[in-house]
């Protein structure tokens, strides 16, 4: 098979993809987790805004019910029948492992021995959400801000010689 050739040489350093979205955050959206779990989705770049499909939503439910309710770590075939029950919608298991790799991709979601748990902070307690959201996602972005700073300032050095 032919390698494909990438426009930008550059293109080979890119490790992984953020998209943080600046939003509003209002009272009305902490009324209910559905609302919640959209504007996490919509906020961190896991649906668009025009996004019609809801299944992203359900596979969050899913994982934040079995993690911090039932204390336990599910497998796909868990969370298919989870949300099947809950919301009366069939997943397929192949589009369910397309949005669970989608958050292993993202360092979010950890896979071991077919179960899935939110990827722990290696410097806070295994079910602190926000810690592990701070150390797999803010530091690498805050990283990524400090690089594009730096390039900005060399960019504005050469151009000014």
């Amino acid at each position: 098979m032919a390698k494909v050739k990438n426009e930008f040489p550059e293109s080979e350093l890119v490790r992984r993809t953020f998209m943080i979205r600046e939003m509003d955050l209002p009272p009305q959206v902490q009324l209910t987790r559905r609302s919640m779990l959209r504007w996490f989705a919509l906020a961190s770049g896991m649906i668009s805004e025009k996004e019609s499909r809801s299944t992203v939503l359900e596979v969050l439910d899913a994982l934040f019910y079995f993690q911090f309710q039932k204390k336990q770590d599910p497998t796909a075939q868990e969370v298919i029948k989870y949300i099947k029950e809950k919301h009366g919608k069939i997943v397929s298991e192949k589009l369910l492992r397309y949005h669970l790799n989608r958050l292993i991709l993202l360092n979010l979601l950890q896979r071991k021995s077919s179960r899935y748990f939110f990827n722990p902070s290696p410097y806070a307690e295994r079910k602190d959400l926000k810690a592990s959201f701070n150390y797999w996602i803010r530091e690498h972005l805050e990283k990524s801000l400090k690089d594009c700073e730096f390039v900005l300032g060399k960019l504005q050095d050469n151009y000014s010689k």
